[in-house]
C-alpha cells in the first residue's frame, strides 16, 4: 500500500528579486515539479517577519506531497528532470537550499473537533 510523503523545502529569492522569484516559482517551477515528477500538489507559503528566533530565516517554505511505495524513485525522477532540463531552476533562487523528503507517520495527524 502506497505511503503519503511530503517533500519540504526552505528557500530565499535573490536579493530584491522576490517578486521576480514568486512569478517564477508559481507559473513555471510548480508546474514543472507536477508535470514531470510525479506529486499530487505543491504549495509555496512566505514567512510571517518578526515570527523566528536570532539568526537567518528562509523566507519561503515549499510543501509537495505524494503517495508511493518507492520514495527514492520519486526523487530520482525529480533529479532526473531536473538534470534534463525538464525542471527548471532560476537564478533569482539564491542559495543555500534546505530540503528533504518526510514519511508520513500513522495515527499521528489530528483534526480539531
Amino acid at each position: 500500500m502506497a505511503k503519503r510523503y511530503r517533500f519540504v523545502a526552505l528557500v530565499n529569492a535573490a536579493p530584491g528579486r522576490d517578486e521576480e522569484f514568486n512569478e517564477w516559482h508559481t507559473s513555471t517551477h510548480m508546474k514543472e515539479v507536477l508535470e514531470h515528477a510525479g506529486f499530487a500538489f505543491s504549495e509555496r507559503m512566505k514567512l510571517v517577519p518578526g515570527t523566528t528566533g536570532e539568526g537567518e530565516a528562509y523566507g519561503y517554505l515549499v510543501t509537495m506531497e505524494v503517495e508511493t511505495d518507492d520514495p527514492m524513485a520519486v526523487m530520482a525522477k525529480m533529479g532526473a528532470a531536473v538534470e534534463a532540463g525538464k525542471i527548471g531552476v532560476s537564478d533569482c533562487l539564491a542559495p543555500p537550499i534546505w530540503a528533504g523528503l518526510y514519511e508520513e507517520i500513522e495515527g499521528a495527524r489530528k483534526t480539531r473537533v
